[in-house]
């Protein structure tokens, strides 16, 4: 008999704590979990549609339609988030050049400020509890 009790008080205990653990799991980080992994996705394949530079002049208006669709993504994140991933993600759609293209070209500016960017986002993810993995961005220099 006394093996029921203590089974049944050892299952009641379990339950009160699992159902204690799952309450903290609700907070802002939470949130913030599903915009940095979408932004980490978004960032990854915009780095890939950046290096697949079409060959000819018919597939340069797709590549650059793509492009602007991939970086439009990050304005979506950015209302989506809160707090420093917000502020980081505002910061990034801000810097982005009106064409793309300025992001690739030798010595870019707006190429550096796009990874610094970037990074910043990541950054701030990692802050509130989300690592990202960030393909790198081809920067040109000379």
């Amino acid at each position: 008999m006394k093996t029921k009790a203590l089974s049944a008080a050892a299952c009641a205990a379990f339950l009160l704590l699992a159902g204690c653990s799952s309450d903290s799991s609700d907070t802002a980080s939470g949130e913030n979990a599903d915009t940095c992994t979408a932004f980490a996705s978004s960032h990854n394949a915009f780095v890939a549609t950046v290096e697949a530079v079409p060959t000819d002049q018919a597939g340069v208006e797709q590549w650059t339609a793509d492009k602007a669709a991939s970086l439009s993504e990050f304005t979506t994140q950015s209302e989506q988030a809160t707090g420093e991933v917000k502020n980081a993600l505002t910061t990034l759609v801000a810097d982005l050049p009106g064409d793309s293209l300025e992001l690739s070209e030798p010595d870019s500016e707006s190429g550096q400020k796009f990874v610094d960017n970037s990074n910043a986002v990541a950054s701030a993810c990692e802050a509130d509890g989300t690592a990202v993995t960030l393909d790198e961005f081809p920067l040109l220099k000379f």
